[in-house]
């Protein structure tokens, strides 16, 4: 899996923290993209194309469960 995601990470990773990390930025990178596509599809429903960046987070905080706070 040689992308611009997995190599923007093991760049990062050489970068931010002077090491490879042990899970490899293969590994890394298929975490990031599936994080990415179930934050994608929670937001699909909630969102349009008008709403800002901090949208998001205050429709889940408005819809959170107030038994935990």
């Amino acid at each position: 899996m040689s992308d611009s995601l997995t190599r923007g990470i093991a760049a990062a990773q050489a970068e931010l923290h002077g090491m490879e990390s042990r899970a490899g930025a293969e590994a890394v990178a298929r975490e990031v993209r599936r994080l990415n596509a179930r934050v994608r599809d929670l937001a699909r429903p909630v969102l349009t194309f008008h709403d800002q960046p901090g949208d998001f987070a205050a429709r889940l905080l408005a819809r959170a469960d107030v038994t935990n706070g």
